[in-house]
């Protein structure tokens, strides 16, 4: 499934749902970042009563269910991904 980009919104999509968001903010000559990545559908409960970056009738997504849905054997850990996205960056900075 490839990821992609929707022309008038931030983040990236996958199926339709977003999985991820980067921030870059200036202000007084500092600059602010930020990357989010949905990694275990676990950690989406708790934003449940929310609507998702003010995105109106838009869903979000999980590494985890579009990796494997159900096979657990699949599935990452936050942890684990960390490590993956730890060593994709270093290879390229």
């Amino acid at each position: 499934k490839g990821a992609t980009r929707e022309d008038g919104l931030t983040g990236v999509w996958v199926s339709n749902k977003k999985i991820a968001a980067l921030g870059i903010k200036a202000r007084r000559w500092v600059t602010m970042h930020g990357l989010a990545i949905n990694v275990d559908m676990r950690s989406l409960q708790n934003f449940e009563g929310i609507v998702p970056c003010g995105l109106e009738g838009r869903m979000v997504t999980c590494i985890n269910d579009e990796m494997g849905g159900d096979d657990e054997s699949l599935n990452f850990t936050v942890e684990d991904f960390a490590i993956h996205v730890k060593e994709a960056l270093e290879e390229i900075f």
